[in-house]
């Protein structure tokens, strides 16, 4: 369906379970029988706010009601002996301009009553560049809640912030509107995202990923880098910060990422498409396509959702040494495919995905812009995946079970000819990597949210294949083998989470997973190694919440990630420990100024055992090593002032993420010096933006101006690799018009045309001899035209 249509319910009862109006119907609402309506008993709803009145019918009738956009400051009188729920809605919704649709047996929706319709594919968006305050319902907690009631720390990024990805579509540049949340700057397809002072290094070695990334209920990471999906036809992102083992399982020590897609609509053919124009200063020109198209094969019962892109990132980065201009430009085509099936109550999701990134070159540089190589260092990342979900009640119970498997390949080519002599081969000596990762994933799990004491359990099973093949190749000569790793990992998990509400406004919520995990580790060289675990990953949340106020919570959580084989060690020793993280948290997410004002927040602190990190060898090739023991803590604050038709959001991160004891056996350098600063992750980061809607002769119009500083930082333990980075500032700007079923965007990044090394390495081989900086990306400029069918 239309982006108008795509709309998350931003507000909704307690208990909703409606995530998209994407998955509701537009037909007018069906009458209970009148048989039905007797046999339920008399429902009485004290006076108060909608809101208050909602919650108060959900409580007493185990529905699930939700609602696009904000609930309006209605004051509702007591409604005593109500027939049913129809007619207590009837009876809360008079004189409104509001009226309540019924869905399905348990699921209303409450909308506006219909007017005469515009024809447009697009929503008057909130000004607000983050969803992160709003009444919306996520589903991070692997069942649909409201955010308000939602003891953690997270970000939803909706609406506005993915309408501003114009020429930068990608989910690191979604992790640059959210706190807390950084990412390497390698280039699409070879990113790693960190979350919460979580960072183990740069290089993109062999490690599991530090957070966990789902495409809706999918895993699609495990011990690869960020595919990158471009962000084509999404819902939401949302970016749950703090260690998640119990619900998530192994890796998911910084936190976890979901990519939300919008579902099927089986009632409607829509269709949309758009173009995109970029330019970069000192660099070259690129663009992308867009189409989308939602065709309902049986109305009602079976519908196709799809949607393709292609794209070419241009240019900034010369190579003086092969006289070449712009050579980092960056190919990336994809598509993705949903079919959902409807039976009743029950509904199954059948999705795929694959896309296609080709990079000509490396985006480093040794002076400026620019950089001297005697070879191109082309990169690639290959990514196919297929899901098939199924959902449905059984009882008063939700079952859900999903089955996926991941395909990804990816490769890396460096300059290594300063290695030719030693390896008796003529210059120029090139080193190619391909590498493969798969991953299969089963998980069933039931939950009851309308229970008095709401509760979920589940059991999932994970096997993860990574392969790595090196070789070093020379013209005229034969490749000669460099390395050959491979790991499989098989984790089997039964975890569970209940919430004992401990009074009206004081809850508590308990979690833990039982997991075993089986881990075969090989490197050439040594013989094959298995690792086996067996352990549990609690967590437990003490909640204080008032509707009119906010939410506060107190949480303890942990989570692990499995062993690992180290390369340089000596025999014997070459085993690493897996890693284990703690965390405490002191959240909040409150309301003010009649809910104009909104604040977010956490003061929190972790302790990480076992630190595993990715280094560089005296021969250039990525290893792993047991860092050490680290701890965290810190402060986030977050918040959104609504000064209509001005809205200002600001956030900051103040946190110190340190080793307090160093171990780097491996064969890494020991730091010589007190710098025990983790890599990545700065102690300061700070982003304000503001936005501000107006109409253009009836055209919805909207300007923004954002700026992120990011601190100081390091790239890596080991003193003779390590580099400063950070200590730089962008400011983004942008605006946007819509024209019936058209929308004209421009945005520009980097507006003043900062210069900074963000986050990442070049040329391992050449590392500890040159000085390497990945600039950030100079001063760009998108053009984007969107057209609904």
């Amino acid at each position: 369906m239309d982006r108008g249509s795509s709309i998350s319910f931003a507000r909704c009862c307690r208990y909703a379970l409606v995530t998209s109006a994407a998955w509701c119907t537009w037909t007018p609402a069906h009458a209970e029988t009148a048989h039905a309506e007797q046999a339920r008993p008399r429902l009485t709803i004290p006076a108060g706010t909608l809101r208050s009145a909602l919650d108060s019918l959900a409580r007493q009738s185990g529905i699930s009601i939700g609602m696009a956009g904000a609930l309006p400051d209605l004051r509702i009188r007591q409604i005593d002996r109500a027939r049913g729920v129809g007619d207590a809605l009837r009876q809360m919704l008079q004189h409104s301009q509001l009226h309540a649709v019924r869905i399905d047996a348990t699921t209303w929706r409450i909308e506006p009553v219909p007017q005469k319709p515009r024809r447009s594919l697009f929503r008057r968006v909130p000004t607000m560049p983050d969803l992160a305050v709003g009444d919306i319902i996520v589903t991070a907690s692997k069942r649909d809640e409201r955010l308000s009631d939602l003891p953690a720390s997270i970000s939803v990024a909706g609406g506005p912030v993915l309408d501003r990805l114009a020429g930068r579509r990608g989910l690191v540049d979604v992790m640059a509107t959210t706190d807390g949340a950084f990412s390497t700057n390698l280039g699409p397809g070879r990113d790693r995202i960190f979350l919460r002072g979580v960072a183990d290094s740069a290089f993109n070695g062999t490690s599991q990923s530090l957070v966990s990334l789902y495409l809706d209920d999918a895993r699609i990471g495990y011990a690869a880098p960020d595919p990158d999906l471009r962000l084509v036809d999404i819902d939401r992102v949302e970016v749950l910060r703090g260690p998640q083992g119990t619900l998530y399982g192994t890796g998911a020590l910084g936190g976890v990422v979901r990519i939300v897609t919008v579902a099927p609509d089986l009632d409607r053919f829509t269709g949309s498409a758009a173009i995109e124009g970029t330019g970069i200063t000192n660099g070259a020109l690129g663009g992308a396509v867009e189409g989308i198209v939602n065709v309902p094969i049986v109305p009602g019962t079976l519908g196709l959702r799809a949607s393709t892109w292609s794209e070419t990132m241009p240019g900034w980065i010369d190579d003086t040494g092969r006289g070449r201009r712009d050579v980092n430009r960056i190919h990336r085509t994809g598509g993705r495919a949903a079919l959902r099936w409807e039976v009743g109550d029950w509904h199954a999701t059948l999705g795929g995905v694959a896309q296609w990134i080709d990079a000509r070159d490396s985006q480093y540089a040794t002076s400026g812009l620019s950089r001297a190589t005697r070879i191109a260092e082309p990169q690639d990342n290959d990514f196919v995946s297929a899901t098939l979900t199924v959902e449905g009640p059984i009882g008063r119970l939700n079952a859900q079970a999903t089955t996926a498997f991941v395909d990804q390949q990816f490769g890396s080519t460096y300059d290594a000819s300063v290695l030719a002599p030693a390896r008796g081969v003529p210059a120029p000596l090139a080193y190619i990597e391909d590498r493969s990762a798969q991953l299969l994933s089963q998980e069933i799990r039931v939950s009851d949210q309308t229970a008095r004491h709401p509760w979920i359990v589940g059991a999932t099973i994970l096997h993860s294949t990574s392969r790595l093949d090196g070789r070093f190749a020379s013209v005229g000569s034969a490749a000669i083998a460099a390395r050959q790793d491979e790991e499989d990992v098989t984790d089997a998990a039964l975890f569970a989470e209940g919430t004992q509400r401990l009074s009206e406004r004081l809850d508590f919520k308990l979690g833990l997973r039982a997991f075993s995990t089986t881990s075969h580790l090989e490197q050439q060289g040594p013989d094959r190694e298995r690792a086996y675990r067996l352990g549990v990953t609690p967590s437990g949340t003490l909640s204080w919440h008032r509707d009119d106020l906010g939410l506060v919570w107190l949480r303890y959580a942990s989570a692990v990630r499995p062993a690992g084989v180290s390369r340089a060690a000596p025999v014997g020793d070459r085993r690493i420990p897996g890693d284990e993280l703690q965390s405490l948290e002191l959240g909040w997410r409150i309301r003010a100024a009649g809910d104009r004002l909104a604040l977010n927040g956490a003061i929190f602190g972790s302790t990480w055992e076992h630190l595993r990190s990715d280094t560089v060898g005296a021969d250039g090739l990525l290893g792993t090593v047991d860092a050490g023991n680290a701890t965290n803590y810190g402060v986030e604050f977050g918040g959104r002032l609504d000064l209509a038709p001005v809205t200002i959001d600001f956030g900051t991160t103040l946190q110190r993420a340190r080793l307090n004891s160093i171990r780097l056996t491996s064969g890494a350098t020991t730091p010589v010096d007190d710098d025990r600063r983790l890599p990545v992750v700065p102690d300061l980061s700070l982003r304000l933006a503001a936005s501000r809607s107006f109409d253009v002769r009836g055209r919805p119009a909207q300007v923004y101006a954002a700026t992120r500083y990011i601190g100081r930082t390091r790239l890596s333990f080991d003193p003779l690799l390590d580099r400063p980075a950070g200590h730089y500032a962008t400011v983004d700007t942008g605006a946007s018009i819509e024209a019936g079923t058209r929308r004209w965007s421009i945005d520009v990044t980097n507006l003043l045309d900062s210069r900074g090394n963000s986050f990442g390495f070049g040329n391992p081989f050449t590392l500890d001899s040159t000085t390497q900086t990945v600039p950030v990306r100079p001063r760009t400029i998108t053009l984007r035209l969107a057209i609904g069918l």
